[in-house]
Parts: C-alpha cells; structure tokens; sequence
C-alpha cells in the first residue's frame, strides 16, 4: 500500500512540475550528447581509416633505393619468412607544361593485391593506352573522362605510349590526403597528383619501390602500439637480409657504368668520324655550288639531312655521357650512405596526420564536457534543492506516518534517475549519430575516406551514464540529507525565513541614500541570496565561456588566410624553372617578363623540398628557400617574431623556420634542424631565428649556407612575383600564359590558388566549431530557464505579495529581472575571462599541422556571445512574464500552518 502510494507520489510530481523535469533531462541531454558524441568522433575516425586500409590492402613497408630496384632485389624480399605480400612497381615524375602540373606516373597491373585504388568516377585501365588520375586531378578541374594526357617527347624515357585517354578517377589508401602528394625532384619539386598506366607501358627493368605488408600485422589496428612494435620487428629482420645485398647491388651498377664507359668510346670515334665526313661533304658541296649551270640542290638537301641526323646523334651520345658522370657522381655519395631506404605508412601523406586530428577531437572531448556537467551539476543541484525545500510538509508527514527514510527519499531518487536515464539515452542517441558525422564529413574536405561509421562504445556509454545520475541523484541525495535527519514537527512547518541584515551597499550612505525603492530591494535580495547568485553567474559565465571559445575558435582559423597572404607573404606567384633551359630560353623568359604590365620584382630561389621527421611525431614536408640575393628580400616575405614584432634578417649563421615548425618539434634558435630529402639522405642546419608563419612548413637559408650544409651552391629554379597590383584570375591566367610559352617556365603558380585551397580546409574545421556553438546556445537558453524559473518558485509568496500592493504585471516581471539582468552581466563579464582561457587551450588542441592558428579573439566575437546570451535571457524572460500573469495569488498566500 506504501509503495503504491509513492508511485502514485511520484507520477504525481512529474505531472506537476514538467518543466522541471524536462529542464534537468534537457541539460543531462547535451552534456551527455556532446560528450559521447565528441568523445566517440576520434576512434570513429580511427576505425574509418583503418577498415580502409584493410579493405585496400595499404602495404606495410615501401623499399626504394636511388639506384633503383631490380629482380634479385625483389626476389630477397620475397625469400623473407616475415613477409605476407610483395610487389615491385615503376613510377616516374613527369611535369606537363598544358595543365602546368608535376604528375606521378605509377604502374597498374590489376593482379596487384596492394594499396588497391578506390575507382570514384568511370574504371580502371584495361589497356595499355588508358590512363586513371588522381581524383584531385578532377577537382582541380584539369581533366575530365575521355580528355587525352599527352607525354612530351622528351620526357618519355622509359615509356612504351605518349599518349593516353583518361578513363576514370580514383583514391589511393596511400595519399588519404587530399592536398599533399609527395616530393619530386622533377618541375618545381613537388606533386601535384598521381595517374597509374599499365606495368606494361613501362619499358625499363629497374623497379622504383617495392611495396610489402607482415604477418604479424595482418590482424592488427593500423594505429595500434601493437601494430608499430609488429612492423618495427619486421622491418628489422628485412634490413637484415638487404644489408648483405648492398656491397652487391654498388658492384652491379659500378659494372654498368665500366659496361657504358666501354660503349661510349666506339660512338665517340665514330662521332668524331663523322664530323670529319661532313666536313669533307660540306667542302664538296661548296665546290658543286661554284660549277656555272650545275643543280647543286639535291647535294645540298643530302648534306642538310646527313648533317641533322649527324647533329641528334651527337646530342644523343653528350646526354648518355652526362647521364654517365651524374650516375658516377651518385655512386660516390652512395658508397658513404644507405644503398636502400624504408619508408612505412608514418611516411605517407597525411597518414599520421589523420591520427593526430583524431586524438585532438578526443582531447577536445575531454575538456568541453567537464563544462557542460559543471553547469549540468549545478543546475541540477539547485533544482533538486528547490524541489526538496517545496516538499518539506510532505516529507514531514510521511516521517509522521511512519514511512522510512528510505521509502521517502525513493520519491526523489526515481525521479531523478528518470531524468537522467531519459536524457541519457536520447542524448547517446544524437551523440553517436550525429556528431561524429558531421565532424568526419566536414574532415572529408581534407581526406579521401570514406563516410563515417556509426559505432557504439560502452566504455563512453557507462561513463556518461555514471556522471549523469552523479550529477542528479547525488544532488538529491546531498539536499535530502539534512531534511531526512529533521523532526516531523519540523519539516512541517515553514522554513524559517534568512535572518535579514544590513549589506555592504548600506554602510556607503552616498550611494544607497541615491538608490529608489526598486534598486534597492533588488541589492538587498542579490546579496542576501548568494548562493542563487553565484549558481546564476557560474551558470552564464560557463555558456558564455563555450560560446567565445567557439566563436574565438573561428576567428582564428579565419585569419589564417589573411595574415598569411597579406602579412606575411607580399609576392602573388611563384614560377618553376627548367634546370636544363639553355641561354636563348632565358632571354626569352625575361622578354616575356618584361611586357607584363603588372610586373614590379622579382626574386630568384632556389627551392628543394624535404621532411622533417623525429621518432615519435608525424613527419613534416618542409619547403626550404634559398634567395639568389639578400637584397629587397623583405619585400617579399616578412621575418618577424609574432609575439614581439621583432624583424630578422638572414644571415649566413642558420636557418630562419616557421614558428608552428618549431613548435611541433620542440626546436629553438640554436637547434639542428634534421632535412631529409626524397632519397632518404639528412642534411642538418642550425637554426638561427623562428619567425611568424600559419600555413605550411618553411625553412630559409642563404646561398652561403646551404653551400656549407649541403656542400654545393644553390641552383635558382624559382622565381617570386611580386606585381604591382593584384591581378584578378583572368590576368592570372593570361600572366602563366605568356610565361609557360617560352621553354624556361615549367609551372606558374598563384597565391590565389592556395588561398582558395587553404579557405576549402578552413571550412571544414568552421562546421566544429558551429557545433560548438549552437550547442554552447542551447545549454544557455537551458540554463537561464531552469535558473529564472527556480528564482520565481523560491519567490512566489513575495512576488504575491507585491501584486496584491499593487504592482502591475510588468513591474512584478521587472522586479525579478533586475536581479536577473544584473546576474546576466556579471556572467557575460566573468565569462569573457573563463572563454579567453579556454579558447587558448582548445587552440593548442585543435591545430592541425600545417596550419598554425592566430591566438586573437576579435572584439565582435564577445559581442556577439553576449547579444546570444542577453537574447536567451529576453526569450526566457518572456515566458516567465506569461507565467508570473498567471500565478494564483489567493493560494500562494494560504497559510502552511
């Protein structure tokens, strides 16, 4: 009969008082989403990856050797107990002048089981004239299907077809970034996307990298500790059996290059025979032309086609010697370092990188919970306080009935596990399906993964659940506490009200004495409830704080793009070098330069690209930059310290490197800098100077350095354009136009075309941060109801009381809302100081690696959370006016005696 009368108690309650109760389920809601949601977008993204590259097949190991790989090679690696999988594939660096692009030029064979591509648009190659290209080959609009890549003639070695016709787009699990592809020592030394071909449109031997995977990996977590110690192990057990192979493959090549020597000195006589006959010929030739009435032209035509093919020959046997010395010169440098290098998955593109981001999202996860249930505790605790002191006769009276402590707190129990189960549960709902996707999605601007999956974890489950109930039934249990302990008689009657004293203001007669009836109720009842007080400015503050921080958050990653492009970088192009152009291209280049009307300087640079890797961290492609002059540099490139506004100059003591750089690696002025360049080999440079940079990884040196680093002068191979107006992307085409027509220029490439790319990348972290934001609002708006409408149920007697005096209805609303609204900017103020706090935190958090985010708030960012904060507070004071017209003022002043 008891119990049955304390459900019916219970129903009874929650019919009762619904905004309560929807109130503490709708905070337990977001917190829990939010938590559960943000907690569970960095596995997912971990999970999303990794079942690709299963799926795919991403391969393990990469072996490449600068001397190229050949069958014997191959066959070792076979040989190796370790070893699940292997394939040997030919690549090749090709810059196309008509799309002003570098490409890389792989192999396909679809018996291939390795690093699989994923087809997005038509097929893969059937036969040996069909091409597949990148899918960022679409999205830059370059080509479309059934469009033609044409091969120049000269860049053709070692390739069976020129031309090919574009049959598809695809995906690799090897370059699950969108943007980055790798070095290349070809064009202006990187690429911009790859193609595969068919393996038999490659007509050399020599493989460029062998790719492998491990058993003892194969049912391993991509990201997993146990997976690095597996390949690590393996990977140790390979370079083993390849240390034997390496005196070998040196002498393989030594002999090569004997066999080459020995060819070339017949065709060097034979040459020089040549030489001698054309000359006779062109003697005879001269003689027939100086016989009156002979027709000299056939002779004259023979001696011009001989002379032609004479003249091929010739330029065919310099290029084979050159080759030959070049190679003699890398056999050299070879013989003091590794004859082949290891590359893993660390090594690709974006690999790594992606980990980070989702370990970031995870440590976001972390910190912005804590403050959802902070506010969460606290409201629910000032609930359950006022819910309890409302019910003191009742619980009195079932003291008095005999019921037990136990059965009377059973009441408040259930209904505050009710609260918290149900919102627990919609919350783990939208948090699972919701925020991770659109967190991944929005990633998707900067991967080529799949979509995300949708995956459930117990351990966030249990977590969110344990803290919800904390935050409601320990509140409850806190507040029934000394109620539980009292007498029947007690609790049965009125509490007895707060002893009323005199407030700080009242001992400063100058002010109070200035202060109307209205004012100074209102001071007197801020002071004399504290502890409300402090709830309400800890409960605005806390919503405040999230939303600068989100809004601080997009500020920052909106600025990136300014302060790069404006401040930091004064030049609008930069155009690519042909190492090989001889005097006449040059002339050309610079009277093609010269009738540009919006050329201002110029800057040669010599620019090579190399990674930055430490064990441990993700490595880093690094551009560094050499100037042909010192002078007017600064006009090109701001050095400066971004917290001092110190400026540099480069000098012949280090390098000067970007500050995010620095950062990553725990690098400061006087450090050695570690480059390691596309053939494995690590140059270092002292670092002279860390300077503001926020997009990429820069180094630059001077020509007196690098030559004491690398131990040969810089060759220019860029040029920076500075123009003496921003030209718009017509000019910008017509500009690369004109200079990609003569044969010096490689590549022209604009500023503008980064910017817009960097903008795509800003974008997608923007849709975080609105998350952030819309779901700071909520919480506020939730906040501020729950709060106000507490404050006019504690309050109903006197607001009564002061109707019955009176008051009209907006007068009784506005005799609440001045505390309200004095509370609300106490809040926004203090909440100001708690978001500049937490948005510098999640900032060092939240960045990616190539970018570096500015650490400024714009002063519109705090008015804007304030007008969403004052907006919330006029909404809710909106309702509670049709509440407060609506109170019965005849029963809110019955006796409780």
């Amino acid at each position: 009969m008891k119990k049955r009368a304390l459900y019916k108690s219970i129903l009874r309650e929650l019919k009762q008082s619904k905004a309560r109760f929807f109130s503490i389920l709708g905070i337990i809601l977001l917190g829990v989403s939010f938590y559960a949601g943000i907690k569970a977008t960095g596995p997912n993204m971990l999970k999303t990856a990794e079942n690709y590259y299963v799926e795919q097949q991403l391969m393990d190991q990469r072996i490449m050797s600068p001397l190229g790989l050949t069958k014997d090679d191959l066959a070792e690696v076979k040989g190796l107990e370790a070893v699940d999988q292997v394939e040997a594939v030919y690549s090749k660096d090709i810059s196309l002048a008509d799309v002003n692009r570098v490409i890389r030029f792989m192999s396909y064979d679809k018996k291939d089981r390795l690093n699989r591509p994923v087809v997005n648009e038509g097929r893969l190659p059937q036969s040996k004239n069909e091409i597949v290209l990148d899918q960022l080959a679409k999205d830059l609009e370059d080509y479309q299907i059934g469009d033609k890549v044409d091969i120049p003639s000269e860049d053709g070695e070692g390739l069976s077809e020129m031309s090919f016709e574009v049959v598809g787009f695809v995906n690799s699990p090897m370059f699950i970034e969108k943007m980055g592809r790798g070095t290349s020592a070809v064009g202006k030394g990187s690429v911009d996307y790859f193609a595969l071909i068919g393996k038999e449109c490659f007509t050399e031997d020599i493989y460029s990298d062998i790719y492998l995977t491990y058993k003892n990996t194969k049912d391993l977590k991509a990201y997993s500790d146990d997976y690095k110690e597996a390949q690590e192990k393996s990977e140790k057990q390979l370079k083993a059996v390849l240390a034997n192979r390496e005196d070998r493959r040196l002498a393989e090549v030594r002999s090569q290059l004997e066999k080459g020597q020995t060819e070339l000195a017949p065709s060097k006589q034979q040459i020089e025979l040549a030489e001698i006959q054309i000359q006779q010929a062109k003697n005879q030739l001269e003689q027939l032309k100086q016989v009156p009435g002979l027709d000299s032209t056939t002779a004259e035509k023979e001696f011009l086609d001989s002379e032609s093919t004479f003249n091929k020959q010739k330029a065919d046997l310099e290029q084979a010697e050159k080759s030959l010395i070049d190679q003699e010169k890398g056999l050299a440098k070879l013989a003091d370092s590794d004859v082949y290098y290891y590359l893993t998955r660390d090594d690709s593109p974006g690999y790594t990188e992606y980990q980070e981001n989702a370990k970031r999202l995870s440590s976001i996860a972390t910190v912005f919970p804590v403050f959802f249930f902070l506010i969460a505790a606290l409201v629910c605790l000032t609930t359950m306080t006022r819910m309890v002191d409302e019910k003191r006769g009742e619980i009195g009276t079932l003291k008095a009935l005999g019921y037990s402590n136990f059965d009377i707190s059973l009441k408040y129990i259930i209904y505050a596990i009710l609260a918290s189960l149900i919102g627990s549960g919609l919350g783990l709902l939208i948090g699972y399906h919701v925020f991770p996707k659109i967190i991944i999605d929005a990633y998707g601007n900067l991967y080529n993964t799949p979509s995300a999956e949708v995956s459930y974890y117990w351990s966030y489950t249990l977590q969110s659940v344990i803290v919800a109930l904390l935050c409601t039934v320990l509140s409850a249990l806190v507040v029934l506490r000394y109620d539980l302990f009292s007498s029947p008689a007690t609790l049965m009657r009125p509490k007895a009200p707060k002893a009323g004293k005199r407030i700080w203001l009242e001992r400063l007669p100058f002010i109070w004495k200035g202060l109307n009836f209205n004012q100074k109720v209102t001071a007197r009842n801020l002071f004399r409830y504290k502890q409300r007080m402090f709830m309400t400015v800890f409960g605005i503050a806390g919503c405040m704080a999230l939303m600068i921080t989100g809004f601080g958050i997009k500020d920052s990653i909106s600025d990136v793009v300014d302060l790069q492009f404006n401040k930091i970088w004064h030049y609008q192009g930069v155009v690519a070098f042909d190492s090989e152009a001889d005097q006449s291209a040059d002339e050309d280049y610079q009277a093609a330069l010269d009738k540009l009307p919006k050329a201002s300087k110029t800057l040669s640079v010599a620019q090579s690209n190399f990674d930055v890797s430490v064990k441990g961290k993700a490595p880093q492609a690094v551009t560094l930059n050499t100037p042909e002059q010192l002078e007017g540099l600064s006009d090109f490139i701001l050095f400066n310290d971004r917290q001092s506004g110190k400026k540099y100059q480069l000098t012949d003591d280090g390098a000067v490197i970007n500050e995010k750089l620095a950062k990553l690696f725990d690098l400061k002025v006087g450090d050695d800098l570690p480059l390691k360049d596309n053939n494995g080999v690590i140059k270092t440079a002292k670092i002279a100077a860390v300077v503001e940079n926020y997009a990429m990884h820069f180094a630059y040196v001077t020509p007196t350095y690098y030559e004491e680093v690398f131990g040969e002068k810089p060759t220019p191979n860029s040029q920076l354009l500075l123009l003496k107006d921003k030209p718009s992307e017509e000019e910008e085409e017509r500009i690369s136009e004109e200079l990609m027509a003569t044969d010096k220029v490689i590549n022209v490439t604009f500023l503008s075309e980064t910017s817009r790319a960097m903008d795509d990348t800003i974008s997608s972290l923007n849709v975080v941060v609105w998350v952030l934001i819309i779901s700071a609002a909520l919480l506020a708006f939730i906040v501020l109801y729950n709060l106000t409408n507490i404050n006019i149920s504690e309050r109903i007697r006197e607001l009564s009381t002061i109707k019955v005096l009176g008051f009209y209805n907006r007068e009784v609303t506005m005799y609440v809302y001045r505390e309200n609204n004095i509370l609300t900017v106490l809040g926004i103020i203090v909440g100001c100081f708690i978001g500049k706090f937490l948005h510098g935190f999640v900032l060092a958090t939240a960045e990616v690696d190539m970018l570096m985010f500015s650490p400024t708030i714009h002063g519109v960012s705090y008015v804007y959370a304030a007008i969403l904060t004052v907006f919330f507070s006029l909404v809710v004071m909106f309702f509670m006016h049709r509440k407060l017209k609506k109170v019965d003022m005849i029963e809110a002043l019955k006796s409780n005696e």
